[in-house]
């Protein structure tokens, strides 16, 4: 099996339009099979006013599609706990996550040059 109950997840929502706002879901695998996962954790949305991504302050359970071809799915390091992340502006407005304790991800869009 691809991926396993207690994995920790990063997912992104795919943008289908122009003025989509981003959207995320951070969470851990409760279970999974036949391509669905039942996923507790926290949904992320931009703030209209500074733009900035806020997590939501209630926890949710979802069950998701992760064939579906709308959704972006990182596998997080087992370490990461889902409680203590945050996304924050890095250099130049783009966004990281990180858990403030030396993990950090980097979710900007823009073609990284070099890297």
């Amino acid at each position: 099996m691809l991926i396993q109950s207690g994995a920790k997840v990063f997912i992104a929502h795919r943008r289908l339009y122009a003025d989509d706002q981003p959207r995320f879901f951070i969470g851990t695998i409760e279970e999974y099979g036949d391509g669905l996962a039942k996923i507790s954790g926290y949904s992320w949305v931009r703030e209209q006013v500074h733009g900035d991504i806020l997590r939501k302050k209630d926890q949710r359970t979802k069950i998701v599609s992760l064939a579906s071809g709308t959704l972006i799915v990182y596998v997080l390091p087992d370490e990461v706990e889902v409680e203590n992340l945050s996304i924050e502006h890095g250099p130049d407005r783009d966004y990281a996550l990180t858990d403030g304790k030396g993990f950090q991800m980097d979710l900007s869009e823009r073609r990284q040059i070099g890297s």
